[in-house]
Order: C-alpha cells, then sequence, then structure tokens
C-alpha cells in the first residue's frame, strides 16, 4: 500500500516514540496514521500493543485482530495478538495464536517462549518445558529463553535448575524484572536460608535500586504529627487476587477523618473487588503504561506521607518507584512478606513470628509488629463449613490447597508418613496437581512410600466459591514447606478447617505458623517434619476436638483484628501514626 508522504512520516515518528520510551506519543501518532489510513498494518499492530500495555485490553485485542485481517502472513503478528490474549488470562487462545505463528516460521523463538508461557499456566509444564528445549536449541544466549526456563522449572518443582537458568538470563542481560523472578523462586527453594533471601534482595538493590539515592530530593510534606495523613498504596493486585483479600481491609476499614487513601493502580484488568477498592479509596489513580519515574514524579506531587507496596518482587512490582523515594516513608507489606532489600523502603510489616527477634538484622527494612501480617477479607459471603465430614465419613479426611510448586516431593513424603500413620485417612489437593504431569508426580512420591494413589483425591483448579465449598469435605489441612500458605491458611480457618504446620529457618516457612499463633492455635505448629508428622496423626485422632474447633473458627477471626476489618485497619493506622511521628520527630531536630 502506497501511503501519502505525510502519513509515512507521521509512522516513522511514532514507531521512533515507541522504540524511545515516549508511549503516549507514539500511541496519539498510530492513531492520527489509523484516522488517515484505517487499515494501516503497522499502526493496527502497534497500536494494538500499547493499547494493551496501558491496560485497554478489549481495544488491543480489537486492533491486533484487525491488523491479522489486513496481514496474516507474518508470525510477529500471531505472537503479539498471543502476548495481548496472555494479557487478558485466555492461555488456551494464546497458544492457537502462537501454533498459527509457528506454522509460518517454525524456527519463531518468540513464539516457541510465549506457547511455553501459557502452556505453563495451565498446568503442562512438562510440554512447556519441550518448547523451551526447542528454543534454547535456537538461541542459547537468549536471556528471554533463560528466563521463561526459570519459570516453568520451579513451577515443576526443579528449583536448583530453576535457579540456574535465573542466573544464566541475568549474566547474559542484568534485568530488575528477571531478578525479582529469582527472588520470588527462591522463597521455594529448601536448600537457601534466611541469610541467603536477604542477601539475593540486597543485591538486586545494588544493581537496580541505589542508583536513585542520589537523585532523592528532601521532602516538603507538613511535619505535623496529629494531622490527616495522606496514604498512598502501589499495586497491581487491586482486583481478586489472594494478597488483595490480604490488605483490602486497611483500605475499607480505615478511619476517613484521620486517613485519606490513595490508590496508584498498575492493574490491568479490574473487576467488581477492583470496583469496591475504588468507591473505598479517596482517589484512584491509574498508573498501568507509565514509566516509572513518571509515577514517582506524581507520587511526590500529590503529597503522599506514607507510600505502601502491596506486591513485593511478585509479578507487576513497581519497586523503582520506591527506589526514588518520592514518599517521606515507605512501607511493604502483605504481598510477598519477606522484604524487598530497598534501602528507600523504611518498613516491613510483619509479627514476631514471621520474623524473629533474631533474624531482624538480616533485612533492609525496619520490622514493624501487627498483630497479624495478614488480614482477611472476603468481598461476598462465603458458605458455612458445615459439620465434620469424618463424623458422616467414618474416616478422616486431610487436605492441602497450596499451589502444586509448594507440594514438594519431601513434603508428599511426610504426607505419606502420615496417611502409613492413620490408615483409614484419605488426602485431598487442589491446584495443577491434577494436570497430568503433577497428577503423576505425586502418585508415583506416594506409590514409593507405599500409599495406594486410591487414597488421593486430585482436585483440579475451580472458581473462588468452589474453592471453598471444597473445604466443607476436609478435617484437617496439611500446610507445605519450606514455602508454607498465607491466605491458604486463612482460607481454611474460615471454614472451620484446622491447619498443622511446621515453623522452619526463613519468613516463607512460617507463613502459615504466624497466622495459627496470632489465632490461639500454636497448638497445630510443630517444631520440624517428625513433630509434623506426630502432630498431625494425632489431631486424626481427637474427633471431638476437631468438631469443637470447627464450630467455633469462623467467629474466632470475624472477631479479631485479623478478620475484623476496623480493627485490622485500627492496628494499621496505629503504626502509620507512629511512624509519622517519628519523622516529624526528626524533621524536628535536624
Amino acid at each position: 500500500m502506497n501511503l501519502p508522504p505525510n502519513v509515512v512520516a507521521e509512522l516513522q515518528q511514532a514507531m521512533t516514540h515507541q522504540q524511545r520510551g515516549n508511549l503516549t506519543e507514539a500511541r496519539s501518532l498510530y492513531k492520527k496514521v489509523l484516522s488517515a489510513v484505517p487499515e494501516q498494518f503497522e499502526a493496527l499492530h502497534f497500536c494494538g500493543l500499547l493499547e494493551s500495555q496501558n491496560g485497554n485490553l478489549a481495544e488491543a485485542e480489537m486492533l491486533v485482530r484487525r491488523s491479522l485481517d489486513v496481514n496474516s502472513s507474518r508470525p510477529e503478528a500471531f505472537t503479539n495478538y498471543a502476548l495481548v490474549l496472555r494479557s487478558m488470562g485466555r492461555d488456551e487462545d494464546a497458544i492457537i495464536a502462537c501454533d498459527k505463528a509457528l506454522r509460518l516460521n517454525p524456527r519463531h523463538v518468540d513464539a516457541l517462549v510465549l506457547r511455553a508461557n501459557a502452556l505453563v499456566e495451565i498446568g503442562r509444564g512438562t510440554d512447556a518445558m519441550a518448547e523451551l528445549d526447542k528454543a534454547l536449541a535456537m538461541q542459547p544466549n537468549s536471556p528471554e529463553v533463560h528466563n521463561s526456563r526459570g519459570h516453568v522449572l520451579h513451577e515443576l518443582n526443579r528449583f536448583a535448575e530453576s535457579r540456574a537458568s535465573y542466573v544464566a538470563a541475568l549474566r547474559l542481560r542484568p534485568d530488575p524484572t528477571v531478578h525479582s523472578n529469582l527472588i520470588f523462586a527462591l522463597n521455594f527453594d529448601p536448600a537457601l536460608t534466611a541469610a541467603d533471601h536477604q542477601a539475593e534482595r540486597g543485591r538486586w538493590n545494588a544493581m537496580y535500586g541505589s542508583q536513585f539515592s542520589r537523585f532523592i530530593q528532601p521532602h516538603r510534606n507538613d511535619p505535623e504529627p496529629n494531622r490527616r495523613l495522606r496514604i498512598g498504596y502501589v499495586s497491581s493486585h487491586f482486583r481478586h487476587q489472594a494478597a488483595t483479600y490480604a490488605f483490602a481491609s486497611a483500605i475499607l476499614g480505615r478511619d476517613p477523618e484521620k486517613f485519606e487513601v490513595v490508590c496508584y493502580s498498575d492493574t490491568s484488568y479490574g473487576d467488581e473487588v477492583t470496583e469496591k477498592l475504588r468507591a473505598g479509596a479517596d482517589r484512584w489513580c491509574s498508573i498501568v503504561g507509565q514509566p516509572d519515574n513518571e509515577v514517582a514524579q506524581k507520587i511526590r506531587m500529590d503529597g503522599i506521607d506514607i507510600l505502601v507496596d502491596c506486591v513485593g518482587h511478585m509479578r507487576g512490582h513497581r519497586l523503582l518507584v520506591f527506589a526514588q523515594k518520592p514518599a517521606p516513608i515507605q512501607v511493604t507489606a502483605w504481598g510477598e512478606p519477606t522484604g524487598t532489600g530497598l534501602s528507600a523502603i523504611d518498613f516491613l510489616f510483619a509479627d514476631p513470628v514471621l520474623v524473629p527477634a533474631n533474624e531482624r538484622h538480616l533485612l533492609a527494612e525496619k520490622v514493624y509488629d501487627l498483630p497479624n501480617f495478614l488480614g482477611y477479607w472476603t468481598p461476598e459471603p462465603l458458605p458455612e463449613p458445615g459439620a465434620l465430614p469424618a463424623h458422616a465419613n467414618g474416616y478422616v479426611t486431610f487436605g492441602s490447597f497450596n499451589r502444586s510448586n509448594k507440594i514438594q516431593d519431601a513434603v508428599l513424603r511426610c504426607w505419606a508418613a502420615i496417611l502409613r500413620a492413620v490408615p483409614t485417612a484419605r488426602l485431598v489437593l487442589k491446584g495443577h496437581q491434577a494436570q497430568s504431569s503433577q497428577h503423576a508426580r505425586v502418585e508415583a512420591v506416594m506409590r514409593e512410600e507405599g500409599v495406594d494413589p486410591s487414597r488421593l483425591t486430585l482436585l483440579s483448579r475451580v472458581d473462588r466459591m468452589g474453592h471453598f465449598m471444597a473445604y466443607r469435605d476436609i478435617d484437617i489441612a496439611l500446610d507445605p514447606f519450606p514455602h508454607a500458605g498465607g491466605m491458604t491458611t486463612l482460607d481454611a480457618l474460615w471454614m472451620g478447617v484446622p491447619v498443622v504446620a511446621a515453623s522452619g529457618g526463613t519468613i516463607s516457612s512460617r507463613l502459615a505458623a504466624a497466622s495459627l499463633t496470632a489465632l490461639g492455635l500454636a497448638d497445630f505448629v510443630a517444631a520440624d517434619s517428625d513433630a509434623y508428622i506426630k502432630l498431625a496423626v494425632a489431631k486424626a485422632h481427637d474427633l471431638q476436638g476437631l468438631a469443637d474447633l470447627r464450630g467455633s473458627l469462623r467467629q474466632r477471626i470475624s472477631s479479631s483484628a485479623i478478620g475484623d476489618p476496623r480493627l485490622y485497619a485500627a492496628a494499621v493506622e496505629s503504626a502509620y501514626r507512629e511512624m509519622w511521628r517519628q519523622w516529624c520527630s526528626g524533621r524536628r531536630s535536624s
């Protein structure tokens, strides 16, 4: 298609702006091109990707589909369509788009990587690795391939290999997102210590965060200790997501006379939880697609007093915003409560079990204790727990609804010992365990340990209500290690199901132990795996104790400073006030 010279110039300018990261200017010029030539392939294609980055997913899909109608002979058009589909959570459709790209070019590495990432999300980790093996043979020095291998190997419980793949990606090209992927994966690795975890976080700060320290300017917030404070929350998870249920009380249960809330949302696609949080905030600012420096400048201009990171090193974090210190006090909490390593973040919300006194010197942040490091909020009424299943079944049913990469072989062997000691008991697992690769692994370990797989029930993922209904068939939940359950533990307790846990040597190993202790259930926490087995067996023989507890657990949580939104918000706000007074005192004395 021959384009008018002015359109050619505008298209070239748009592509140059996009390459330089000037996304607003690029989008405007692409739109201008499309107003003149509605079927211009590059403008449709690249503008669709920009709309996806800005969270306008329906618009992005429409534009990229139109580009495919114009020209379906280019494999990169299908891979970028797959990128948009994955952003929408449509992994099955993304796989189909990648297949079309690979029919056009079987050696298209980007399509292989995207296909692998979509496959692992639907539980087909072994198939994903086969795709990445092909990609690695073609491009052995691709950081993207090594990064994806790290993710897939992590999902397959191959932690040492996962760590090696992430390290290989970082050697080829240092990148803060890939480095955060490594940090998150280390939480699951049984070979590592708390010192190892914090040392890697410190390396992240040294490589990417500390470069901003010399540019941090003094804050001009009014140092009045008792005034109404402006709290900013930054998250890509303002939607149905476990971390959101942990911190929503701090927003929705707040005291509006003393605290103003501004949410900086990096949430690409929202839902009804997004709308509840939006309604509960004083201001809602979308930061989807905005560069970190622009977000930091906006926060500073908004006069935020205390800025809170709700993501940690999980996918979608904005830690490089925090590295620029746009607020005088910065806190990390809830999302990945293991510390960030950033020298620019002042506090970590935790509790004395999650981070014991003898470990606190390892963290970059000062630990501030809450009644529990997690709150518990639910956006809808949940099913009643029901009666103890063992009374009707005649046997005890153990269960674990944690993600499959927490269910390591050592955990399965421990659970097999429990089943051997309670010969009539059953075990229910839910998650990707029902997919073929995980199913085969679970059954193989159980057979090796002398447990008939017929005693296992492997459930696939279900919707949120189905998740809670499944707890009505469980008598005792078994917590995994070395990465324990966070919100999964509180879900079980809310449904009247006590959780047997072992407290370990890292923050991630103590998530369940912290919540159990905070709720007065320390008798369900064991010191090591041998004590864990004995404890689970002993609890399985106390049916009356289980029945009594089942009937009282929900009330115990809902009336506590964990499950009562106003009580939890009050504890958080008390922390904010004390932090603020300390800052004001420092300002007055300086």
